[in-house]
This record gives structure tokens, sequence and C-alpha cells, in this order.
């Protein structure tokens, strides 16, 4: 199934059905092959992971299932291996992978949801924001609070207006925006103590040295004041997060990248690139910043540079009609340099393996 998972990550990257922001890959068994277990057999699974920059989770079922080989392909891979109980809720604890992005992002920018009401069948339209507890040195998300435009304005008038192109594009542009998962080995030793001892790691150094790690210990952290330039967009017209996952080092030589050009990404997207550097131990704050103050838009990206996928209205991105400007590439890339930028979740199965890109 993992070599399988590996062609799904490669193809969905190549169409640009998804935003490609984020990608992770979740192994579920009970026992595994006895003929894996080679060295080539991990490193394998480890290129795939780097490659693609896929977060792998493991799922032991039972008590009987074999964990060795599974947590070590958690633990190998940036992941969280959990050890499943007999007739434990596996739904619950399946969707309990979204902690390890919830736990990694900040989210400063409201996203949009399009949506069906549930009593009159009228379309609404949500915006939401993430809320952060800031007493610690990294922020800790509280939950997400939405509110409907409707309270606001009829969205059926608001859409026949000149003015709704414009929202639309703008309103995708924050909402299908990708975001770095900043997360340091001792920060997912304490997502994995969280759910279980057993699912802490120890095959590596910086693993054993966060092997007792508890819910109050402080872990390093990144300069908040390292950040992308929000204008920028690179020889190929792409904004600095879509390069969220993509290796700013040694990209795909087949994107059609100049080595002056790469120099120039990772000067102007440090953060996308995931170059801020972590402070050599415990952070120093003691309380973490409010997010930064961010300009009200006053162009599309689609307008300014390459954009793809579909909007909030689940139609292709394109510079709204009577924009000042529109300055964005024509000619197709020679392959898809950056994530296409969509909020659709794609799911794909292959035996036991579900591989998720957003």
């Amino acid at each position: 199934p993992l070599p399988r998972a590996a062609q799904i990550l490669g193809s969905s990257v190549a169409v640009g059905a998804t935003s490609m922001c984020q990608k992770a890959v979740m192994f579920l068994t009970g026992s595994v092959d006895p003929t894996f277990g080679l060295s080539e057999d991990y490193a394998s699974v480890r290129s795939m992971s780097k490659t693609y920059d896929a977060v792998l989770f493991t799922y032991s079922l039972g008590s009987d299932a074999d964990t060795l080989k599974v947590k070590k392909l958690a633990c190998e891979n940036r992941g969280v291996f959990y050890p499943v109980p007999d007739n434990a809720d596996l739904g619950g604890i399946m969707s309990a992978y979204i902690k390890y992005f919830a736990y990694g992002q900040e989210m400063c920018s409201a996203s949009f949801l399009s949506y069906t009401s549930a009593t009159g069948g009228q379309t609404l339209l949500a915006g939401c924001m993430a809320a952060y507890d800031r007493t610690g040195p990294n922020p800790d998300l509280l939950g997400v609070t939405c509110m409907d435009t409707n309270l606001l304005t009829d969205v059926g008038q608001w859409n026949a207006t000149a003015g709704w192109p414009f929202f639309v594009c703008t309103a995708s542009d924050m909402t299908k925006q990708c975001r770095q998962v900043d997360l340091a080995e001792c920060h997912r030793q304490k997502i994995r103590a969280a759910y279980s001892s057993e699912s802490v790691c120890d095959l590596t150094a910086e693993q054993r040295q966060y092997s007792m790690v508890t819910q109050d210990t402080v872990c390093p952290c990144r300069d908040p004041g390292c950040q992308d330039d929000p204008e920028f967009t690179d020889e190929l017209g792409y904004f600095c997060d879509t390069w969220v996952g993509d290796d700013c080092e040694n990209p795909n030589p087949t994107w059609g990248y100049s080595q002056p050009g790469l120099v120039q990404v990772r000067e102007k997207c440090p953060r996308s690139c995931g170059r801020c550097e972590w402070s050599s131990g415990a952070c120093g704050r003691t309380t973490s910043v409010e997010c930064p103050v961010i300009p009200i838009a006053k162009e599309c990206r689609a307008c300014l540079g390459r954009t793809s996928g579909v909007d909030i209205e689940q139609r292709p991105m394109a510079c709204p009609p009577g924009a000042p400007r529109n300055i964005a590439p024509t000619d197709p890339p020679a392959a898809s340099a950056s994530p296409a930028s969509s909020p659709e979740l794609h799911l794909a199965l292959a035996a036991a393996v579900a591989v998720f890109t957003w």
C-alpha cells in the first residue's frame, strides 16, 4: 500500500487539483507484511515522505497488532503512532490527526465557507477565524468562530452586484493561502505523549532528548518576525505560500527555475521555505505575540500571479472583470511548480492507506 500512496501523491501533485499545502498518509494495519523490514524498505518510505513533504500517521489495530514496525514508520517520518486498543473509537482516534496541523499552524486570516442552510435551503456564506490562547510562548488553538455574512446582507442580492467577483476572488485568496507547519521534535513528542506514552519516539538523539516531555515542557520557538514578503512572486509567477510543502533548495528540475530565481525564493519566502531559525533551547518568550496586521487586499492574486484550482464558488480562479490591472502570467509553466491552491480535500484509498492532500 505505501508504494501506491507515493503514486497517489505524485499524481495529485501533477494534476494540481488540491492545494498541496499539506500532505498526510494514514497507514492502518493489524499486521505488517513479514517481508517488510529491510533498511531499504524504511528508506523508500522516508524518500516518499521527504519528496512530497508528507507526514505519516500510523495505526496498529487491536491488542495483538505488530507495533514495532508501524511505530518506526511514524517516528522516521515526522508522524504519530497510534496504538488502537480493541473496541476503541477508531473514527475518533483517526480524526485526531488534525491536532498535529492545528498545533503547528497559526491562522491569521479568515477563511470563507459557502454552504446550504439545513432549514431554509438558501445559500449561506460564513467567514471563520481561529482563536488562540496566547498566555504561553506558543499560541494554543482554542477553537474557531464563524459568522454568516447573511447577518449583514442578503448574499443572493450581493452576488448580483458589480463588486461580488472581487469579493469572491479576495475571499478565495484568504481561504486558500498555505501556512507552514512549525513543529520541532519537541512539539511532535508532546503531541505523541498526549495520546499515549507508547506513541513517544526514541529513534534519534533529538527524540530521546524529549522522550520525557510533558504538556508543561517549553519547546523551542521561531522568531515571529521571520515572515514572507506577501507581494513577492517568483520567476514563474507563484506567491511565497505556494512553496509550503515544496523543497526550496532542490526543487524538481522540470519546474524550470534558475539558480538566481531559487536564491530569490529563499530570500523572499523564508517562512514558507521553512528557513526561519529555531531557538537553541526552550523558547525565551513567556507569551506569544499577536498575529501581524494583514492589510486589506486591493487586488486579487489571480490578477498579479499564478493561481489555480477553484474559488469559494467552486469556479476556476480568475482575475475578476473590471480589475484595475491584470499582469498575471498567461503562458503555462513547464510543470506544476507549486501547489494548485484549491480548498478541496482529496482522499484516495489504497488498501489500508488513506492519502490526504489539502
